[in-house]
């Protein structure tokens, strides 16, 4: 009994641990730019910040989740980007991280707002 106590309680520490460090899930395109994923669902952006090395090219990928909420459509302000998300299809913006600072997008309605940091 004891032994199965420690084996339940070392797994939901483990389990707990692991969620914790999540990060924005990134990979690389078939160019080698680095490409971190983006969800969008009723609440908002999944992760609303991620990381990039700055000065390079990285490709964003978005992917709508859910038909709720004023996810249907992508703006990045400061580049005049702005794409449709249609539901479960993803979504490429290729950009150029600045040396400095972040990039930031919107909804349409500018109601869900994330950005990339440049790291």
């Amino acid at each position: 009994m004891r032994r199965t106590l420690t084996v339940v309680l070392v797994t939901l520490a483990f389990s707990t641990l692991s969620a914790c460090n999540k990060k924005a899930d990134a990979s690389a395109a078939a160019d080698g730019r680095p490409v971190v994923k983006v969800a969008v669902d009723g609440s908002g952006y999944h992760p609303s910040e991620a990381k990039a090395p700055a000065g390079k090219p990285v490709r964003l990928e978005f992917t709508r989740t859910s038909d709720e909420g004023c996810g249907q459509q992508l703006v990045f302000p400061s580049l005049n980007i702005r794409k449709d998300l249609p539901l479960n299809q993803p979504v490429a913006v290729d950009v150029t991280m600045p040396a400095s600072g972040k990039v930031a997008f919107t909804c349409g309605m500018d109601m869900y707002r994330g950005s990339i940091v440049a790291d």
